[in-house]
């Protein structure tokens, strides 16, 4: 099967120029893929993540492309953070058009495992961190005008259960339902708010935490037979904050191959 298009295939090598995107959960994997997507675009970056170390290793490689890439840290698990890093990032950039609430952790747990103080620190992360940064985010775009847009990152977690991912079904389910009111919200404000849903993505975790049975399990069931790139999610935030996606807000795209279509498979 084919990978992921490149960006330089498919959009305009100068069609963010002059933007600032805020991508969350930056120094790995899909946030890494994205805000380097924007900076082949021309887009200036501001990078959050909790790892500063592997982050400050995608702002070098974003800032030999020419544009600038801004470094914030901060754990998005602890009450109050989300909007400390909006702040910072207004300090950096004064103007801001597009946000990326990618920051994200999953859990996997028995109902009788489930623990108040593991569940608070995901819905802090997962849910709360979100909201907190979609508010400034919109609150500033009003007080700018223009309009701006609004990318979550769900997963297909958000539309259908899994086993074990209760606590994480949860939070993702809240996040298409926080993206859905939003849109609502401010569509008269120009601020567009979509929630993009993948499904397995072959990232570095992925291929750490997966064992040889489950890749092949999971691959199975995916209708185009292979695991989505990071490439995948970033060419569909590309989109989506175009132009060319001005008329789509509260929208739910899903990145799966197929997965959510219906059973597949032998066993379906």
């Amino acid at each position: 099967m084919g990978r992921a298009a490149m960006i330089g295939e498919t959009f305009n090598n100068d069609l963010y120029r002059g933007k600032v995107a805020l991508v969350t959960g930056a120094a790995t994997g899909i946030g890494a893929g994205i805000a380097f997507e924007f900076a082949k675009l021309g887009a200036n970056v501001i990078l959050h993540d909790l790892d500063l170390e592997r982050l400050s290793n995608v702002a070098e490689k974003i800032a030999r492309l020419g544009v600038t890439a801004t470094r914030i840290g901060g754990d998005l698990a602890l009450p109050g953070v989300a909007e400390k890093l909006f702040d910072q990032a207004l300090a950096a950039h004064p103007r801001i058009d597009i946000l990326v609430n990618n920051a994200g952790r999953s859990w996997g747990v028995e109902t009788n495992d489930i623990s108040a103080d593991r569940t608070n620190e995901l819905m802090e992360l997962n849910v709360n961190s979100v909201l907190w940064l979609s508010k400034r985010f919109i609150m500033h775009a009003q007080a700018r005008g223009g309009g701006g847009s609004i990318i979550q990152i769900s997963s297909t977690a958000g539309i259908t259960g899994f086993q074990r991912r209760a606590v994480y079904c949860a939070s993702k389910f809240g996040v298409i339902g926080l993206t859905k009111v939003l849109a609502l919200d401010h569509a008269r404000d120009n601020i567009r708010i979509n929630a993009i849903l993948p499904h397995v993505v072959e990232t570095d975790m992925f291929r750490t935490v997966a064992t040889p049975q489950d890749s092949a399990n999971w691959k199975a069931a995916i209708p185009m037979g292979r695991f989505a790139q990071v490439e995948d999610v970033a060419n569909l935030v590309m989109f989506l904050c175009s132009p060319a996606a001005s008329y789509l807000t509260g929208g739910l795209y899903p990145v799966d191959g197929g997965a959510m279509a219906g059973p597949f498979g032998a066993d379906a």
